[in-house]
């Protein structure tokens, strides 16, 4: 079995970790979907005030209460700043800002920036 195959194996019966990285408007209702879907999941973010507040069961975020953070949790839901265990999961999915400049073009500086700071770690 090829990797590619290997990972749509993983994909196809739930048994692959997903890593989210940045816990934000996007990131965290991701998050508790691919949580609540089956999956494991692994938050990174930045704030530890955000991801110890997540591993506690609370949400942030008004319209995503406790009880969905603590249920993720319970599936195995886990947010950490710690960007090293980027290396235990299968698929990754960045969900950082990208606002627009004076022209309207994307800022894409998070997304580059985050990817550099991944690049040790990807396999």
């Amino acid at each position: 079995m090829t990797t590619k195959q290997a990972l749509i194996t993983k994909l196809q019966t739930k048994t692959a970790t997903i890593g989210i990285i940045g816990l934000g408007y996007v990131g965290l209702p991701l998050s508790l979907r691919y949580a609540e879907a089956g999956y494991k999941v692994i938050g990174f973010d930045i704030d530890t005030t955000k991801t110890k507040q997540l591993n506690n069961g609370k949400s942030y975020i008004s319209h995503f209460g406790d009880k969905k953070v603590q249920a993720a949790n319970k599936s195995g839901f886990e947010a950490t700043t710690d960007f090293t265990r980027i290396t235990e999961a299968d698929a990754l999915i960045i969900c950082v800002p990208t606002p627009l400049k004076e022209h309207r073009e994307p800022d894409l500086s998070f997304v580059t920036n985050t990817m550099d700071s991944l690049l040790p770690y990807l396999r």
